[in-house]
């Protein structure tokens, strides 16, 4: 094996006698030629918000004699980028043809630059590397799509958050302006319409207006499903259908999910696939309230669905989340068996909720799945611990970065202060804010948990106290 630095090539010089694709060269905002290179040989990554530079020993060197096996990849140039750009990567021998494929991104062409070392090894040790390819017609083409829809994807980014916060204030602030139980549901139905509605504009392949057409399928869905679910029958209905739906896009076309706006953010290097802290705040509210709404013998199975939507590396593959679906039903199951919460219980309901995440990860691992999550259970308590310590520094860091972070995410932590006091509570409120309070332990977004579980919060109270269930 060789792996050889060289000038910023085209894919078409080796798609003729290997295999080709393009590489993100870091984890967060910012890239370097050095945190590449310490990427490269180590096999890992670190977040650019915590220097960019891993630690521990090289894994591989770079350079050496001809090999049967070459690796080729072209790295950014001296001095600090936006980590935006995508550097090409080839493998030529080895058997590699056409695409390559990482097992790590989940998405044909897209190699993450922690994956070369890994591979290096297995080939050397004739185990099944994280990356293989597959023949195909058109690599380069396939490639140049691929890396403009990610960028679309990520231009569209901001625009399609405005419009989900407008859309879902807008419909909160007619809610309570007409006393209307249809806006009231209208503002829940949005959330995950417009995640679901920003997975279809990616699935139809729209690079231009995603917002907008995102914006529009998601109105599109939302309406007829607030006018048709007036009873808590029809609602329930209603949000396991688009829950559900957006399930089955995690599960058959993961690479869909995430080239789309409202989705992992691949460019960026952090989570290549399965569902993001943003997301695993949208949706944790949806389906709390499917929880609160169907019978109670029918709460186990949408809890346990959700559980392993969530944390199966096959779908959600978010250990997090995991822990913060896992407490958020704890917690409205409490509510909604004994009605009041003690010490004993919710201590009792704390460690069913460690139980019960422990023993999902462990069916994922026995039969085959392979994550972040499986692996920092795997390394024993304290790599778990060491994930969570370098959790909290990343969510701390990406709040205090920036000075409009911090700002927002005051103004949305006094939000949820504020919803948490006030009375009469909700049941499916209640049990967000306690999950919204284990993710902000167990995750490393801090900023967006604040600021979507603001949003969020401001939908579910809506809904409770205007339709008049939740309670």
């Amino acid at each position: 094996m060789a792996v050889r630095v060289i000038p910023l090539f085209s894919p078409n010089r080796y798609a003729s006698r290997g295999a080709v694709g393009s590489m993100v060269p870091a984890s967060g905002s910012a890239v370097s030629r050095e945190t590449a290179l310490l990427s490269l040989t180590h096999g890992k990554l670190e977040n650019s918000l915590l220097g960019g530079k891993p630690k521990g020993k090289a894994v591989i060197s770079l350079g050496g004699p001809p090999a049967p096996v070459t690796i080729y990849v072209a790295l950014p140039p001296p001095g600090k980028h936006h980590n935006l750009d995508r550097y090409p990567i080839a493998i030529v021998g080895g058997g590699y043809r056409g695409l390559l494929l990482s097992s790590s991104t989940h998405v044909p062409g897209l190699v993450s630059i922690a994956d070369v070392a890994p591979t290096v090894r297995s080939l050397e040790q004739g185990e099944k590397p994280i990356l293989t390819s597959r023949s195909t017609r058109d690599a380069p083409a396939q490639l140049s799509t691929m890396n403009a829809r990610l960028d679309a994807a990520h231009f569209a980014r901001r625009k399609s958050t405005r419009v989900l916060i407008g859309l879902v204030f807008g419909f909160a602030a007619l809610a309570w302006l007409l006393r209307s139980a249809l806006f009231a549901r209208a503002s829940l139905l949005a959330i995950p319409a417009m995640v679901l509605a920003s997975t279809i504009a990616s699935a139809l392949h729209v690079e231009h207006a995603v917002a907008l057409w995102s914006g529009g399928i998601a109105l599109a869905l939302t309406a007829p499903l607030a006018v048709a679910a007036r009873t808590r029958e029809l609602l329930a209905l209603a949000l396991a259908a688009l829950l559900g739906t957006y399930a089955v896009f995690l599960g058959a076309w993961s690479a869909t999910v995430s080239l789309a706006a409202l989705g992992p953010h691949p460019e960026g290097g952090g989570r290549f696939f399965g569902l993001t802290n943003q997301v695993e705040t949208l949706l944790l509210a949806p389906a709390l309230a499917l929880g609160a709404l169907v019978q109670l013998p029918l709460l186990p199975v949408v809890a346990l669905a959700s559980l392993v939507v969530v944390g199966w590396s096959r779908l959600g593959a978010d250990g997090g989340g995991l822990l913060v679906y896992a407490a958020g039903f704890a917690t409205l199951a409490l509510f909604r068996v004994r009605g009041r919460v003690t010490v004993r219980r919710a201590a009792l309901a704390a460690a069913c909720v460690i139980g019960i995440g422990l023993a999902l990860v462990g069916v994922d691992a026995l039969t085959g799945g392979s994550s972040h999550v499986t692996h920092a259970v795997g390394g024993g308590p304290g790599s778990l611990l060491s994930d969570l310590g370098h959790r909290l520094r990343l969510s701390w860091h990406g709040i205090v970065n920036k000075t409009d972070h911090l700002e927002i995410a005051v103004v949305s932590a006094v939000t949820l202060v504020v919803l948490a006091v006030l009375r009469p509570h909700s049941r499916t409120l209640d049990a967000f804010l306690v999950a919204l309070a284990v993710s902000l332990l167990v995750n490393d977004s801090g900023f967006d948990i604040l600021r979507f579980g603001a949003l969020v919060a401001i939908a579910i109270f809506t809904w409770s106290r205007v339709a008049g269930v939740g309670d």
